[in-house]
């Protein structure tokens, strides 16, 4: 499925720098952060556990080789990060986890660097998507996922993604839509809201795998990661819907 025709991405990279300036004018002489960059000590290695019933465990470069790596880190301004990938035979599930802490990094810039732009941009195609899925772990909700299935460039096997962006505990509201180009209504909305507000504590969480996630859910070794990534604030405490 072709998920963003090119005549509706020309027209959007048209109008996009408009609500830009837009933005950027109504919120010029204002400060973004609010407070020093804070962020708690290194807790994502322990998050995320490496070593699982039934799969081997590694660790994974965030960019295909140091260069691109350190052009991600520079780029993405995370205080810490994890990406492990987890196999058994020829199934797996990778995991990446990025955070950030108050005052570091605003919303709609981290919001601007999902797979459906990211991956995209990379070659990759997207068949299907899915908005604000629900699950369940241990009994407990899970905050709603993004839910993805990729085509890789090489026309290899697709990939099944979940994503989900946590600001400050709450799920960040992408919209149902495809967003290789970020909504320019919700862009300008987060930028008014920072000027305000300052940056907030955030997570970008996503899960990849071989298979389609309803399948290895109950799985106990991906139900352990899940685990981590809940105490991470993935699984719903109250209401986690930005406003």
């Amino acid at each position: 499925m072709n998920v963003l025709g090119k005549k509706s991405g020309w027209r959007w990279s048209l109008v996009f720098p408009g609500f830009v300036l837009i933005a950027s004018v109504a919120l010029q002489g204002m400060s973004f952060f609010h407070e020093p960059p804070r962020s708690r000590d290194a807790h994502l290695e322990q998050s995320v556990p490496f070593s699982i019933p039934g799969w081997s465990g590694r660790d994974l470069p965030v960019g295909a080789n140091e260069f691109i790596s350190k052009v991600a880190e520079k780029t993405l301004n995370y205080d810490e990060v994890v990406y492990r990938e987890y196999r058994r035979g020829s199934m797996f599930f990778t995991v990446y986890v990025a955070y950030w802490g108050a005052g570091k990094m605003p919303a709609q810039l981290v919001a601007s660097h999902t797979p459906d732009r990211c991956w995209t941009e990379n070659g990759w195609r997207c068949l299907d998507m899915k908005f604000r899925q629900s699950f369940v772990l241990d009994g407990q909700a899970v905050q709603p996922a993004e839910w993805r299935l990729f085509e890789p460039p090489n026309g290899g096997k697709s990939i099944f993604v979940l994503f989900w962006h946590l600001v400050k505990g709450r799920v960040y509201d992408y919209g149902e839509r495809f967003n290789s180009i970020p909504d320019p209504i919700l862009w300008c909305k987060d930028a008014v809201k920072q000027a305000f507000i300052g940056s907030q504590e955030q997570y970008f969480i996503r899960v990849a795998s071989s298979e389609p996630p309803e399948k290895i859910w109950s799985d106990a070794g991906f139900v352990e990661v899940m685990r981590g990534l809940g105490r991470l604030g993935l699984v719903v405490q109250q209401t986690n819907r930005i406003p």
